[in-house]
């Protein structure tokens, strides 16, 4: 098992702004899988688009509940703060091994800019993946990054989909358009 990253390198990606760095920093292997899920919500702590506290996630931990964390980003967020959620979050998943997934979140957008850039986007899913232990799942988000930006995110990191219901969405065809195996 390799050393955690640190917190200092996890924000001098996210800085950088390079998701080609970040996802090389991630070493990904080849012969990758996306799985699309479903809604996991029966037994787990889900923060859905908000995040909720480190703590409530060690206190589900603690009472044998797994969970999904989400991780704010984009506009009126510092890297500083993704790279302490992020870093947290790891932390946190080889401590109790109940975290089963993290779901970078961008901003709706604001007055200034949208939400997320693309490339900050690609960046967060790679250091993001870069943190986490290899069971814990790396999910974009759907509704805010579209269909083709979770389909590239694979390839800087994401390792699973939860496409909305209704969403006509041919998850096998996307995964195959990126050379990953799909299941």
């Amino acid at each position: 098992m390799t050393a955690p990253v640190t917190r200092a390198r996890l924000e001098q990606l996210l800085r950088a702004g390079d998701p080609i760095a970040a996802a090389r920093a991630a070493a990904l292997a080849p012969g990758r899988r996306v799985a699309v899920v479903g809604d996991h919500a029966e037994d787990r702590l889900v923060d859905g688009d908000v995040e909720g506290t480190i703590e409530a996630h060690r206190a589900a931990h603690a009472a044998g509940r797994p969970s999904e964390a989400a991780i704010a980003y984009g506009d009126g967020t510092t890297a500083e703060a993704v790279a302490a959620r992020i870093d947290a979050l790891a932390a946190l998943a080889r401590e109790t091994g109940l975290l089963r997934v993290v779901c970078p979140v961008p901003a709706e957008g604001g007055a200034t800019r949208p939400g997320s850039w693309g490339v900050e986007d690609l960046t967060v899913i790679a250091v993001s993946r870069l943190a986490m232990p290899a069971d814990v799942g790396v999910r974009p988000h759907w509704r805010r990054l579209g269909q083709a930006m979770c389909q590239v995110s694979v390839a800087f990191g994401a390792s699973e989909w939860l496409i909305p219901e209704g969403d006509p969405a041919d998850a096998a065809h996307l995964a195959e358009g990126v050379g990953v195996e799909f299941g």
